[in-house]
């Protein structure tokens, strides 16, 4: 890699304010080490993210959603164990016309990377090298190419010009900004205060991912803003009703972006939603149906790159690479009669069934990314079981096998000792519920269901239910099961296709909003009794939290309550997680309730209120104490 022929490249590329993507690709450790030690000496201030990263200078992946909102001239992205396609999607925007976004790739191959590497063939300033002397010979050929020259665009532009005197001139409307990366969000955000809230003394407010994501906003409203953290924001009662700006707003989880809506006065708020952020297509749907029965919005989008000239092709490829821009969903009568039925993986799909699959994960509302391209190509669990019309598919089940789990490794899930990916069901009902014979059932999770917009309410979705359920029962499986963001609606859904609710999180999807549900449907016969307990452990822990009367006790209830006291009392649990259980148990066995055990009996009764109110020296001791008293109970 000669610095002369790349100082080259770059000011070549500058002139033209284009980038290039370069995908370094090694077959060997060799090569790869090799690329490892030549590219921090080459490149000028970059930034570089790595998922194992070795040194203090390199960011970990899965913190990118921080670099957004800035600009960059080199990005380097290190894969060692896959490719992070979310990653890859966010901050490919974020390199500036004249810059290089660099991929170091895992040295062998699935079908993803193949993908990637395939789709470099359509576009000149896409190169793929497997060595040091490969890449050079791509660095002379990129300084040979013909690249026409491009002015620096006049900002604001037209445009943003536009934008920015309809926000001043509707200051009590809230104004929300959509456009793809590099078109000027942020900038038109900042200038459109400094325009707006000129005579005002004190600054606007402007809340983000990170604070590093809302740099280029705070520059460009020179003074006028100040950012603060969103969890700041909601724990300020005294400052409620102020004014807002919100920038990356779907990086934010959407329980969030509802709570400060209502608590302040959000005037202006921008986001990506084709992919790129945290809730994708389905954030726009939701929140913005849910923003407009609350106040005036006023919808603008910036179409027109500003980091990049027009005729710069890395974002072609990415969308080409990631299906980013889906064509738009057909519309059309359903004929039953016609209807066929697929069981096949990802990588058995064409590139037109392929896009069809993905425009209708991202059309329905829920939090698709980039990520679940790569995770439905590569991961041989994962499965799709599809509804076609003709060449038309109208209806998509996206399924992951789970479980079982080898014994030993079942153990120390259930004790809390190791966490998974990739096995949500026999993981969740391993340790929440303490049931080991839970993981060693052969799961298969519905992850996503869609079906066409035309054709929803018709009964697709339950019909395409049944025939995965046709279908696991012929491959062996034990039981079905999914997890939600749990809302009326999707509970009676669920509910009507023979599902039961086994067990409900206290933590809030950051999709939804809601709080996580997990569902499950027996098909064998012996999982229907445990399966069937379960839902009554959940339907009597709900009633309690609603403040019902509490279920009538069961042998097999008060069994599965005393399990759980004992994987709390062995430390496998957090006594929040048993609490119902306690109070169960206390009921069954008809014992007296001094003023703690009334206390814990009240499920609006915060814990740590709880201790401090009976003068336990911290929330350790209140659980040594609870530990030793459910020795009288199980």
């Amino acid at each position: 890699m000669h610095a002369a022929t790349f100082e080259k490249l770059l000011q070549h590329l500058k002139t033209a304010r284009q980038r290039a993507v370069f995908l370094l690709a090694p077959t060997t450790a060799a090569a790869q080490q090799a690329f490892l030690q030549e590219l921090p000496q080459r490149l000028p201030h970059h930034l570089w993210l790595s998922d194992s990263p070795a040194i203090a200078t390199q960011a970990a992946m899965d913190r990118y959603r921080d670099y957004l909102g800035a600009t960059h001239s080199q990005v380097v992205l290190e894969f060692h164990r896959h490719v992070h396609a979310d990653a890859l999607a966010a901050l490919a925007g974020t390199v500036a016309g004249g810059g290089c976004l660099w991929l170091l790739l895992p040295p062998s191959r699935t079908p993803f990377t193949e993908r990637l590497l395939n789709a470099a063939s359509d576009f000149a300033l896409v190169n793929v090298a497997t060595t040091l002397e490969e890449l050079a010979q791509q660095l002379r050929r990129l300084t040979q190419l013909a690249l026409p020259e491009a002015a620096q665009p006049s900002l604001p532009s037209d445009a943003q010009a536009t934008i920015i005197e309809a926000m001043a001139s509707n200051m009590t409307a809230t104004h929300v900004l959509l456009a793809d990366r590099g078109r000027g969000k942020s900038t038109t955000l900042g200038r459109a205060i400094v325009t707006t809230f000129r005579a005002t003394e004190l600054p606007i407010w402007v809340t983000g991912p990170h604070p590093r994501a809302v740099q280029t906003l705070l520059h460009e409203a020179q003074g006028k803003a100040l950012f603060r953290a969103w969890d700041k924001l909601l724990s300020e009662p005294e400052n409620f009703g102020q004014r807002l700006v919100i920038d990356e707003a779907a990086a934010l989880p959407l329980h969030v972006l509802r709570e400060l809506v209502q608590r302040y006065d959000v005037w202006a708020l921008a986001t990506t939603v084709d992919g790129y952020e945290g809730c994708g297509k389905g954030f726009a749907v939701r929140f913005f149906t849910e923003l407009q029965q609350q106040t005036k919005v006023i919808r603008h989008e910036l179409q027109d790159p500003l980091r990049w000239s027009a005729a710069d092709s890395a974002e072609a490829w990415l969308n080409q690479l990631l299906l980013l821009k889906p064509q738009p969903l057909p519309e059309f009568a359903l004929t039953s009669s016609q209807l066929s039925w697929r069981h096949c993986s990802a990588a058995e799909l064409d590139e037109d069934g392929l896009s069809q699959v993905m425009a209708l994960l991202l059309e329905a509302h829920y939090q698709s990314s980039p990520n679940d391209l790569r995770l439905l190509l590569d991961d041989p669990a994962q499965q799709l079981i599809i509804g076609q019309q003709h060449a038309d598919i109208v209806a998509v089940c996206w399924a992951a096998i789970e479980g079982p789990l080898e014994s030993a490794l079942a153990t120390q899930v259930c004790q809390g000792e190791r966490r998974l990916k990739g096995q949500l069901l026999p993981q969740a009902l391993g340790f929440y519920r303490q049931q080991f014979a839970c993981t060693q059932w052969r799961w298969l999770r519905i992850v996503r269901i869609a079906t066409l917009p035309a054709l929803q309410r018709q009964g697709l979705a339950s019909t395409l239910l049944d025939t995965v359920a046709t279908q696991a029962l012929a491959q062996g499986i034990d039981a079905l099961g999914t997890s939600f963001g749990a809302t009326p609606e999707l509970n009676t859904f669920w509910r009507k296709n023979s599902f039961l609710e086994l067990r409900r999180g206290q933590k809030r999807n950051a999709s939804s909003g809601a709080v996580n549900t997990l569902w499950a449907r027996p098909l064998q016969p012996h999982t229907q009794p445990l399966i069937a307990t379960l839902a009554q452990l959940q339907q009597a822990e709900q009633q309690w939290y609603e403040h019902q009367t509490l279920a009538t006790p069961t042998p097999c209830l008060t069994q599965q309550a005393k399990a759980l006291l004992k994987g709390f009392r062995a430390g496998h649990l957090p006594f929040s997680n048993v609490r119902f259980a306690w109070v169960y148990l206390y009921a069954v066995k008809q014992l007296p309730l001094t003023n703690i055990q009334a206390d814990i009996a009240q499920p609006e009764r915060v814990l740590a209120e709880v201790a401090q109110a009976h003068r336990f020296s911290s929330r350790g001791a209140f659980e040594n104490w609870l530990r030793d008293q459910a020795q009288a109970l199980c």
